[in-house]
């Protein structure tokens, strides 16, 4: 349902590390420290110049690609290990949502691939993705490395020069995050659609996700618009030629 194969079980396994399943509403902040080697630092006014600084009292020599500027959240991992920063001013459904759409990106981007690689060659080839070393040509030839980054990563885009590819990348982040945050089968379970308009049925479950899984208001209302569609209970085409 809506999620693939491997998003399910990335997720899945996600749960499994734990060794629970947070009850809703859920933060994910004790379960992320329970499953996954990933701290979680929350700065108010999260700018991208501030993390490079607190990353560097720490002897850790990063800088990202672009010009600081002030974002909502950032995922930075290396050594199989991770740091994800959230602006602590903003709201707690906000910093939740921020939380698992990193974590999305920790489990699939980097986290997933790492396991893939080690299960075929080996626990030497981390030693490639953390850029110790060069691959071997057996190692480069295997598809495992066409979409993984190499040495210290961070989820960080300019937005305004996105590729396709990029938009993939962030898409499915936000699916693992919405998986995590409010599973599809439980969103839609027992709930009763009979509402003749669409924008009545986006709006009693908009609020379902907001007041049963937390989720805030602005993810609430994309997530519920993709849920209704992907069980054909979208727009009629009569409103959709009138939203036209």
């Amino acid at each position: 349902m809506w999620l693939t194969g491997e998003e399910q079980q990335i997720i899945d396994i996600f749960w499994d590390l734990a060794g629970e399943v947070e009850p809703f509403p859920r933060s994910l902040e004790r379960t992320i420290a329970m499953a996954l080697p990933i701290a979680v630092i929350k700065m108010p006014r999260l700018a991208l110049g501030s993390i490079e600084t607190w990353l560097r009292s720490r002897q850790i020599p990063y800088s990202f690609n672009c010009e600081s500027r002030f974002v909502r959240g950032c995922l930075v991992s290396y050594g199989g290990k991770g740091f994800i920063f959230c602006d602590g001013a903003d709201p707690y459904d906000e910093i939740h949502f921020t939380l698992a759409h990193e974590v999305g990106h920790f489990l699939a981007d980097y986290w997933y691939p790492r396991q893939k690689a080690v299960s075929k060659f080996g626990v030497g080839i981390l030693d490639v993705f953390d850029g110790i070393r060069e691959p071997t040509i057996t190692e480069r030839v295997h598809s495992i490395f066409e979409s993984t980054r190499i040495g210290i990563i961070s989820n960080l885009m300019d937005r305004n020069d996105a590729s396709d590819l990029v938009w993939t990348v962030e898409d499915k982040a936000d699916k693992i995050g919405f998986g995590l945050l409010a599973p599809p089968q439980d969103v839609l379970k027992g709930v009763n659609f009979s509402q003749s308009q669409f924008l009545k049925r986006q709006e009693f479950l908009s609020g379902r996700l907001v007041h049963s899984f937390g989720l805030p208001a602005f993810a609430a209302k994309a997530y519920s618009n993709i849920l209704l569609r992907y069980i054909g209970k979208g727009p009629s085409w009569a409103e959709t030629l009138r939203a036209g």
